[in-house]
């Protein structure tokens, strides 16, 4: 009964262990510099990527208009109604880096043309086959017929295509500062800092449309009325003067006469009115317009990088090394069958 409860405990021999390690150095230092070798072979078999980053510093609204109000005092403009109060239709600025994410936003960057770190232009749908997806072949496998308005369908290249970029044009923001940073890989530098650039400028841009696209269309809609009413006020003013001139004398006072003067004066006041107005209201629009477009101020323009980020070469050597260290020891503890040297069993 007593044997059937003995256990087996093992124990490492620390001196036994160092003897061996000593004993086969040269076994294992030829394993490890085989795969230091292999992992300098792999790390300069790896394409090079830069990432160049740009940074964004967006408007942040106080909440007032008390600016806007002193401007209109200035250029002395009465009777405004303004509508001074914050902008509850725009953007949150933590949404900003998800326009960048957008299908949209990618088909407009596979149409762009960019200059290589050659000199040489190419367009980006061309450079993601070459150096991206690696795709020689031309793509004709179009996967629906159907293309229904307003519903966006891809080939499987372009979707893939996508899919890539959207790891390799990443946008985010600092919670903190406010700071919005937009970053690209690419295997370019020049191209990276190209991209980044694109991409600031395409979220600049959406959110400008987006915060003052119905302000803008209410300032041409004004612009275009103030126009006709000027023809018109122009057109009653010549004809006042024409009929001044035409019955000033004191003999020329015929009942016809003064019912057209009264009907000229009355179109005359009417359009000078419907001209004052649309101007007062135009003006007022362009004002709006101007407090609500958004201002973003480049904290840091792309650049493009001299130094790749990736591979991380020492990084991989240093794993190679250790993968070899451990294969040493697996090596010469049981292919050297030195095991039962540096493990002993013992009974309890």
């Amino acid at each position: 009964m007593s044997n059937l409860m003995e256990e087996d405990v093992f124990t490492v021999d620390i001196k036994a262990f160092l003897k061996v390690v000593w004993k086969e150095k040269l076994l294992i230092f030829g394993i490890i510099l085989l795969f230091a070798i292999l992992g300098i072979w792999f790390a300069f078999s790896l394409k090079k990527e830069f990432v160049s980053e740009g940074k964004i510093l967006p408007e942040i609204s106080s909440g007032g208009g008390g600016s806007l109000g002193g401007l209109a005092d200035l250029v002395g403009i009465g009777g405004f109604e303004l509508g001074m109060k914050n902008n509850t239709d725009a953007i949150r600025p933590d949404l900003y880096p998800d326009v960048i994410k957008t299908t949209p936003f990618f088909l407009g960057l596979l149409e762009q043309t960019f200059i290589k770190q050659n000199g040489d232009s190419i367009r980006f749908n061309e450079y993601c086959d070459i150096y991206i997806i690696e795709s020689s072949e031309e793509n004709t496998d179009e996967a629906f017929k159907g293309r229904p308005e307003g519903v966006i369908v891809l080939d499987k290249l372009t979707e893939s295509k996508i899919k890539e970029l959207r790891e390799r044009v990443v946008g985010s923001i600092d919670k903190k500062s406010g700071v919005i940073s937009i970053s690209a890989k690419m295997p370019d530098p020049v191209i990276a800092a190209e991209i980044a650039h694109y991409a600031m400028n395409y979220l600049t841009g959406y959110v400008s449309t987006y915060r003052t696209e119905k302000l803008r269309s209410e300032v041409d809609f004004l612009e275009n009325k103030v126009a006709s009413a000027k023809g018109t006020f122009y057109k009653d003013q010549s004809k006042k003067a024409v009929y001044e001139d035409q019955f000033s004398a004191s003999t020329m006072r015929l009942k016809s006469a003064d019912i057209q003067r009264e009907r000229i004066e009355s179109e005359y006041k009417m359009s000078t009115s419907i001209y004052n107005e649309l101007l007062k209201k135009f003006e007022e629009s362009k004002l709006k317009l101007k407090q609500e477009t958004p201002i973003f101020q480049i904290l840091e323009p792309p650049m493009a990088p001299n130094l790749a980020s990736e591979p991380k070469k020492g990084f991989i050597l240093g794993v190679f090394i250790l993968i070899g260290f451990m294969v040493s020891l697996v090596a010469t503890l049981f292919v050297k069958k030195n095991h039962k040297k540096v493990f002993l069993t013992s009974h309890n």
